[in-house]
């Protein structure tokens, strides 16, 4: 039997005895499921599309061929069914999936126990058409594998000996244990294009193998295809005006830069799926840091490289030279410690074309930017103390001649979480200074163990020039029940390597509890420091896994010290976005305020409050739930409520404490769909989540003790993708 696939959603196909056997699409239960021609291939999207259909007739058991013509998109670490009819417990049946680095691994079962075998001499390339033929030849006792062409294994078996087929649903794309039908898995989904799959009740011969292969389009190059924003469109929690990856996997963005006229930012990616897994480095870039285009991924892992088991997060600069450079946490768990630095460049074509465009008013076409890196060939930093196994997110800068870089880790010696300091002339060689920063761990036990993503950024002050620095880090391996991204302010010296801390306890930057997290930064051609982080989804990984995609960026932040104190605020390239003005208000009593802002409700929305008054909030109705964030002038607490009162921000005391000194309650307040940061007169921020169960636009309402509203503005925000941006 043959199933072609392409302009027909259901295939009958029909075997070589007469019996009819069909294939079936899985249900349609996924949010933004689409199912996608290209010519006559079907792309299956690596999460939600697959084929099924009902146990194998008999007469397949003897000598059998199975046939494949797929193109992948990308692999993952457990690996993707192209085609499998198993009940492992049993030990019965067959399949065939697609694991990482393109290795084709094929299982039989003959009854008891299975048996596995993989594609020795080849791989499967990605991106282009790949060919493979698995067939069983029960009288010689044994199964052929090829992949394009070519004999790439043989596993011998007991001669006479007949497959067992299971009593179990067949499938095309995916990967099922029949033992454990019924419990869906978030993994086993095949990610490209399929165009043939071919099922012979016969043993196909050597020679006619290679003859199909011959008269498939093998290797034939179909190029990367980019995931698909418009599928979201109608997403009522995805977030329109954040940045966020263009579908499936998104982790905190990292490695910020601006080169010849666009801000550059990277972040952890998975294109495959929804699900934490096979990360590599996505890449958007903008001309403002609020309109972003994608690009293709800058790095991916590779089998024979320093990062065989994973891109993970880090920096970027731009060199001596002016080359833009990458480094990153390279994984290989093939080696003790399993992480280390590596390095990346763009290369010199890139680079050419980059220039070209400075003078552009838009960005190019998507693979125009900066669209090429190219690896160094062996990692520049190996651990060599610290906790080891725990070393990562390397974070570095150029400060007059000098390279200097942050490696988060852990302090064997106190048991907290701290950063290595290294120097370098070349970004090659590097000598370690210790730990970055001292301080008391038994006083800080809400740091952790380990430090990820430690960021140094100098904070200036009203005059312009650099007050202080602040050493940002996001806590890892903690005994309090979230992740959170804390600050240090200090005095660095570089000709000294040494930073000197200004307090005790570190700052808590966002008091959302957990949700801003995974900071990264970088200082703007203006000089000023930008700091950017992850939005955590804040949801069930399942409701994640059935919308499509998972967690997105916050709002990029400025950071300054002013008054002795930090400032956070939104950049002011946001203002940008600002639609129709829908309410703009002065010295109004609260009831009235109130009373006119309930006549409007939307996704995407902005307001800013100003009042003397002893507490001021905003709460967000979203369906059945809500959340209201308070500032309370007498506690000098920003707080964060549930429906029923509940606390349910972060806060530790006197050190989160906002003292204002006299001035007005200041609140900007942000609602992005499932998104909501409010910020409080510049000096701390809350970043939440609200996911609607019910309903299909948010509102907002006032609370507080305020006898007068001095000021009240409502504006709609316009998105900055799709159609409408």
């Amino acid at each position: 039997m043959e199933v072609f696939f392409g302009a027909q959603e259901q295939c009958a196909v029909c075997t070589g005895g007469g019996t009819d056997f069909w294939f079936e699409k899985n249900p349609e239960r996924f949010a933004n499921q689409r199912w996608q021609i290209y010519g006559d291939a079907l792309l299956f999207d690596g999460y939600s599309n697959w084929f099924f259909g009902p146990a194998l007739p008999l007469e397949v058991q003897s000598a059998f061929t199975v046939s494949i013509l797929f193109a992948p998109q990308g692999f993952s670490h457990e690996g993707d069914g192209l085609f499998s009819a198993c009940k492992k417990d049993a030990g019965e049946g067959f399949s065939i999936r697609l694991e990482r680095h393109g290795r084709i691994v094929v299982e039989l079962g003959f009854g008891g126990s299975m048996i596995r075998f993989d594609s020795l001499r080849a791989r499967a390339l990605p991106y282009r058409w790949n060919a493979v033929t698995a067939v069983f030849r029960k009288e010689e006792g044994w199964c052929d594998l090829y992949l394009n062409g070519v004999l790439v294994n043989r596993k011998q078996f007991r001669r006479h000996q007949p497959l067992r087929w299971p009593d179990a649903s067949v499938y095309l794309g995916k990967y099922v244990d029949g033992s454990a039908y019924g419990q869906e898995t978030e993994a086993g989904i095949f990610y490209g294009l399929m165009k043939r799959f071919c099922l012979e009740g016969e043993a196909l011969s050597d020679r006619d193998v290679k003859a199909l292969h011959a008269s498939w389009p093998i290797e034939k190059q179909i190029g990367r295809i980019p995931l698909d924003r418009s599928v979201y469109e109608t997403d009522l929690q995805r977030p329109q005006y954040h940045l966020i990856a263009p579908g499936k996997w998104m982790n905190e963005p990292h490695a910020p830069f601006w080169y010849q006229g666009y801000y550059h930012i990277f972040y952890q990616a998975n294109p495959h799926a929804p699900v934490w897994d096979n990360i590599q480095w996505g890449h958007l870039a903008s001309t403002d840091m609020v309109h972003w285009e994608d690009l293709p991924p800058a790095l991916e892992p590779q089998e024979q490289g320093p990062d065989s088991d994973g891109c993970w997060s880090g920096s970027a600069l731009i060199d001596k030279e002016g080359c833009p450079r990458i480094f990153y946490s390279a994984g290989n768990d093939g080696e003790f410690p399993n992480q280390a630095v590596a390095m990346a460049r763009a290369t010199a074509s890139a680079m050419a074309r980059a220039t070209a465009k400075a003078t552009a008013t838009a960005l190019p076409g998507k693979g125009k930017l900066l669209s090429e890196w190219e690896k160094y060939p062996s990692c520049v930093v190996r651990q060599q103390e610290g906790w080891l196994g725990e070393f990562r997110d390397p974070f570095v800068w150029l400060e007059g001649d000098t390279y200097y870089m942050l490696v988060g880790s852990g302090d064997a010696d106190n048991g907290g979480g701290n950063a290595f300091l290294f120097t370098s002339p070349d970004l090659l060689r590097w000598q370690s200074h210790g730990f970055f920063v001292d301080y008391d761990f038994s006083i800080n036990p809400e740091v952790g163990h380990v430090w990820e993503l430690p960021v140094l950024l100098p904070l200036r002050g009203e005059s312009g020039e650099i007050a202080c620095h602040i050493l940002t880090f996001c806590a890892c391996q903690i005994e309090s029940d979230v992740v959170e991204t804390y600050g240090f302010l200090g005095k660095w010296d570089p000709k000294r390597c040494r930073f000197e801390r200004l307090q005790e306890k570190p700052i808590l930057l966002d008091l959302g509890k957990g949700t801003f997290t995974g900071g990264c930064g970088f200082v703007t051609p203006d000089n000023r420091s930008v700091f950017f982080t992850i939005a955590q989804g804040k949801r069930r990984g399942e409701d994640a896994y059935r919308a499509g995609w998972a967690h997105n960026g916050g709002l990029p932040v400025e950071l300054s010290y002013v008054g002795e104190k930090l400032r956070i605020r939104p950049v002011r390239e946001l203002d940008c976005l600002r639609g129709k003005k829908l309410l703009d208000l002065e010295n109004v009593s609260l009831s009235q305020a109130d009373l006119l802002l309930s006549e409007y409700s939307g996704n995407r929305l902005y307001l800013h409050l100003e009042t003397a008054g002893e507490s001021a909030g905003i709460c967000a109705i979203y369906g059945d739930g809500e959340k209201t964030v308070v500032y309370d002038r007498k506690t000098a607490r920003l707080d964060v409520l549930d429906k029923s009162g509940n606390r349910i921000g972060r806060y530790r005391g006197d050190i989160d404490r906002v003292e204002l000194d006299g001035e007005d309650v200041i609140l900007d307040y942000y609602l992005d769909f499932s998104m909501i940061e409010t910020y409080l007169n510049g000096q701390k921020s809350v970043t939440l989540r609200n996911y609607m169960e019910t309903g299909t636009e948010r509102s907002l309402r006032l609370t507080g003790k305020m006898q007068t509203v001095k000021r009240l503005e409502l504006w709609e925000m316009r998105p900055v993708y799709g159609k409408e941006a």
